[in-house]
């Protein structure tokens, strides 16, 4: 009787935070939030099974790293033509063709074997993501207000993590227990082709959304202008340089987490699946706190602190080849280095004006993915050629992100300030 009274207030409090979400956000943010949840299980899984994949049919590290490296540097350099074919077709459009590319080359990858192949799907399925990373932002400031944007952005980001925390565990479990009847190969390739498979579920939730009525198609002349005049202000450059920083440190240690869980600490994909599931549960409650903290301590101060504090984490990571150690450490990381994720989201929205954020959205895309593929190629060969090749990565992040801190401390320490008291940031 106790079970069932417990079961029924549970069920009221999810009915009424539905209810309060229906009532804060429109039609068009709920149906986003929804696809993204079928389109972040999909790639999760994929994220997590692709390195392990690649290393079963025979691809050696510095291979790896550059199909990895190839797939970011194609999200970062198709950033411009597809912020200009979102402004001239619509981001509906735009989210629509992203969610329709990434799950089938998913599915193309989980059954290829050929080297430069998977190599041409990683780079297309690069290239149709920057159309999600171009469009998102500027897609929740149309469908939102002052009032509900942070949160919006909170939820947005939590729907990301926990869906991808879904895709690692369902789908980590599911390789691992076929992998006896099938194969190591074929559970991967058999795993990673359902995901894809769900993943397109997105695309018929994305068919709902209703374009923006004051949409306008914007001449591709106006994305120069308005990149030239981002670079002079003072706020939107820094950042892009911070971006570019932690981009860099980034692409040295996270595309290999999988990698280094299953051959330094010897785990299994259904263990890796539950790891990298807990990691991504940790920034998903961080997501969620992010905003209560901004607004005690000020959104500046919530990301140096969270980025500070992670540094020892990231460092405890590479230390010892303990599972339990590295479980906990890589939990304590991701969830303080992206729990400010949302806050800074709404941070690089607000630095320039509506009519630059498609512009900026891309750019910013470019200097934080092109760093990361950069440095994605460089950890595979680190870890191919380098004495300790699997910890070295790890020291060299800590270093970056640590500069990367500084510099934000540096150029924002009076922002929150500036904004409430004067507007939007203005070049100085």
């Amino acid at each position: 009787m106790v079970g069932f009274l417990k079961a029924q207030n549970i069920q009221k409090n999810i009915k009424r935070r539905i209810t309060k979400i229906k009532k804060q956000y429109n039609r068009n943010a709920r149906l986003y939030l929804l696809a993204i949840l079928f389109f972040y299980i999909s790639l999760g899984a994929f994220s997590m099974l692709q390195g392990i994949y690649l290393k079963e049919i025979g691809i050696k590290e510095g291979f790896l790293g550059v199909i990895l490296s190839f797939k970011t540097a194609a999200i970062a350099l198709a950033s411009i033509p597809c912020s200009m074919i979102a402004d001239k077709i619509g981001k509906k459009k735009a989210i629509f063709l992203a969610m329709l590319f990434v799950p089938l080359c998913t599915i193309f990858q989980g059954l290829s074997t050929k080297t430069y192949l998977l190599l041409i799907l990683a780079i297309v399925q690069g290239t149709a993501n920057s159309f999600m990373v171009v469009c998102e932002g500027p897609f929740f400031m149309e469908n939102s207000n002052d009032k509900n944007r942070v949160q919006l952005f909170s939820y947005s980001f939590a729907t990301n993590v926990f869906s991808t925390m879904i895709g690692y565990t369902v789908f980590g479990a599911i390789s691992e227990s076929i992998v006896s009847k099938l194969g190591g190969i074929k559970a991967l390739s058999y795993s990673m082709v359902g995901a894809g498979v769900l993943g397109l579920m997105a695309c018929v939730v994305v068919c709902f959304i209703k374009e923006n009525p004051n949409f306008k198609s914007v001449s591709h002349s106006n994305y120069f202008s308005n990149a030239k005049d981002l670079i002079k202000n003072r706020y939107a450059s820094r950042f892009l340089i911070y971006n570019a920083l932690i981009g860099f440190g980034a692409g040295l240690v996270v595309p290999y987490f999988n990698v280094y869980l299953k051959y330094k600490v010897n785990a299994g994909t259904d263990t890796i699946g539950v790891i990298m599931s807990l990691a991504q549960a940790a920034m998903g409650m961080g997501g969620l706190i992010t905003p209560f903290m901004a607004k005690r301590l000020g959104r500046i101060k919530t990301i140096n602190t969270c980025q500070i504090l992670s540094i020892p984490f990231l460092l405890l990571i590479a230390l010892p080849p303990n599972i339990y150690i590295v479980a906990a450490a890589m939990f304590m990381r991701n969830g303080l280095m992206n729990m400010a994720g949302p806050v800074t989201g709404t941070l690089t929205m607000e630095l320039i004006n509506s009519t630059q954020r498609s512009t900026f959205a891309s750019i910013n895309n470019i200097a934080n993915n092109l760093s990361r593929a950069i440095s994605t190629m460089v950890g595979g060969l680190i870890m191919a050629h380098v004495p300790y090749g699997y910890e070295v990565p790890y020291f060299l992040t800590a270093l970056l992100y640590l500069a990367a801190t500084i510099l934000f401390h540096n150029t924002f320490a009076g922002y929150d300030f500036k904004v409430n008291k004067g507007g939007a940031a203005k070049s100085v």
